[in-house]
């Protein structure tokens, strides 16, 4: 089987599917993969590296398509990348089809393409194997991120996220309990932040307090609490999540203008429309823009920022669904595999997710 691993340019993407050692699990087995040139480079994996694991490197973005039976990429497939694809083909990607066009949801069908978000992979235990990996580490990068700007001149208030005696530390308010929330709420707190945590599920609440203790206030989100949160924050992280579907709106523009005056508010469900009527899409050349007199940072390939770490991450994770699929081919490893079956966005073209189909009009 030939598995293809491309090399990202949009968005300041540096990120990179699979390692030369992913690359070496495969290829030791007899299966081909194919590196597009300079794909791993911002990574630190040469064209070398990958060679030395047994891949192939090529040249050109029509030859890495025209060759992989199974393609590799991190970022959203887009109208200009189906142009390349060839019906039937297989991908593995970051898609969150929820926010695509109609475009490259009908064109996905129309070219018959098995197409697996790496984003919705679950396994039966109700975990998120990739996703989680990546909220892990997108939650440590908060308290970075919201330094950065809260202190930063000419931009920031001038406040630092911990404290020294006699000066009370930064409030951080984190919307959702879950992966990144939780990483996001020990982070800060080891710098020495005030952390309040906000979730509808009780249970995660419980989960979270038994972890951090008393060194974090959780707090039942309702749109009471969330106002008045919003308040008293200098730094607010939204780690809304709902799996497949856009994010809800539950922060108004009345309610961001409410906060203090460069506040810095990070949308970590800018990947899935936000959670405020304010955000919107950055890049990690130029993060943050300012609206309501707020810091917004809405980057939604965040981890892009720390790429080696997180391609390693992202490697060590995909290998193991990547072999099922070399040793047994990707119909049996899809019915063999339930996070496989549960990643699915479109299988041969077929919707394989109800909420798309409300999402593009389209009558079942």
């Amino acid at each position: 089987m030939n598995f293809g691993i491309l090399h990202e340019s949009r968005l300041n993407e540096k990120r990179v599917c699979v390692t030369p050692h992913g690359a070496k699990s495969l290829t030791k087995r007899g299966h081909t993969v194919f590196v597009e040139s300079g794909a791993g480079v911002a990574s630190g994996f040469s064209d070398q590296h990958y060679l030395d694991k047994g891949a192939q490197v090529v040249f050109s973005h029509d030859e890495i398509y025209g060759r992989s039976d199974v393609l590799l990429k991190v970022l959203p497939i887009t109208e200009e990348s189906l142009e390349h694809m060839l019906e039937g083909q297989t991908v593995f990607t970051f898609q969150h089809l929820t926010v695509s066009s109609p475009d490259v949801f009908n064109a996905l069908m129309a070219k018959k393409i098995t197409l697996i978000g790496m984003e919705i992979m679950e396994e039966q235990d109700g975990t998120r194997p990739i996703l989680t990996m990546m909220s892990e580490l997108a939650g440590q990068m908060a308290p970075v991120i919201a330094g950065n700007y809260l202190g930063r001149d000419p931009m920031g208030r001038g406040v630092l996220l911990g404290s020294v005696p006699g000066v009370a530390p930064a409030s951080v308010v984190i919307l959702g309990a879950g992966t990144v929330g939780t990483s996001a709420a020990r982070a800060f707190i080891g710098l020495g932040a005030q952390v309040h945590v906000l979730d509808r599920n009780i249970d995660q609440l419980r989960k979270l307090r038994s972890v951090l203790g008393d060194r974090v206030t959780t707090i039942y989100a309702n749109q009471t609490a969330i106002e008045n949160s919003l308040k008293f924050a200098d730094v607010v992280v939204s780690a809304i999540l709902t799996r497949g579907a856009l994010t809800a709106h539950v922060i108004t523009r009345e309610m961001i203008r409410t906060m203090k005056r460069l506040a810095v508010f990070i949308d970590y469900s800018v990947d899935e429309g936000g959670a405020s009527e304010t955000t919107r899409p950055t890049l990690i050349s130029d993060p943050v823009y300012v609206d309501e007199g707020v810091i917004h940072y809405c980057v939604p390939n965040v981890t892009s920022g720390i790429n080696r770490t997180a391609s390693i991450a992202l490697s060590n994770v995909l290998s193991k669904y990547l072999n099922l699929i070399a040793e047994h081919g990707v119909e049996k490893a899809i019915k063999d595999s339930y996070a496989l079956q549960k990643g699915l966005y479109t299988l041969q073209g077929r919707n394989m997710q109800p909420a798309l189909n409300r999402r593009f009009g389209i009558k079942i």
